[in-house]
């Protein structure tokens, strides 16, 4: 099995988990998100899904989304013109390279980041919730 078939396997578990349908439609818009390795828009989304011929509308699209950032498979991205970019995660905690000439997205495991975060809530008494990391560079196929 690829790891992006296993990641998606792992997201349609947590889905299940927290209570959502696996609809036709849902699979398709996951395993297309998955497919790009980037940040999308809806938007953007949609139309790959539309050439296709996949036959989901905007809102779907929308939904599952917010459904999928909600149970930690998707990463929302804030824009510029109030349009946000959602990228594709596998549920379990890590961080992202982000190529500034493709934008190209991959996975970086949390090893020393978790630590440095247990760090930060002694030395500050300051309880950390949440955290998120990327770094920007150039990949090895564009540089």
């Amino acid at each position: 099995m690829s790891a992006s078939a296993a990641a998606q396997d792992s997201v349609y578990a947590e889905l299940a988990r927290s209570g959502c349908r696996m609809t036709a439609q849902r699979k398709l818009i996951v395993a297309e998100f998955a497919r790009l390795r980037r940040y999308v828009t809806p938007q953007q989304l949609h139309r790959r899904l539309a050439q296709r011929r996949a036959g989901i509308g905007l809102a779907t699209v929308y939904r599952t989304l917010d459904v999928l950032e909600r149970v930690g498979a998707a990463t929302r991205e804030p824009r510029e013109h109030g349009e946000a970019s959602y990228l594709f995660c596998a549920p379990a905690h890590h961080h992202h390279a982000v190529c500034t000439r493709c934008g190209t997205v991959d996975d970086v495991p949390c090893g020393q980041a978790e630590s440095f975060a247990r760090s930060l809530s002694q030395r500050l008494r300051f309880q950390v919730r949440r955290h998120r990391l990327e770094f920007y560079g150039v990949c090895r196929r564009c540089s």
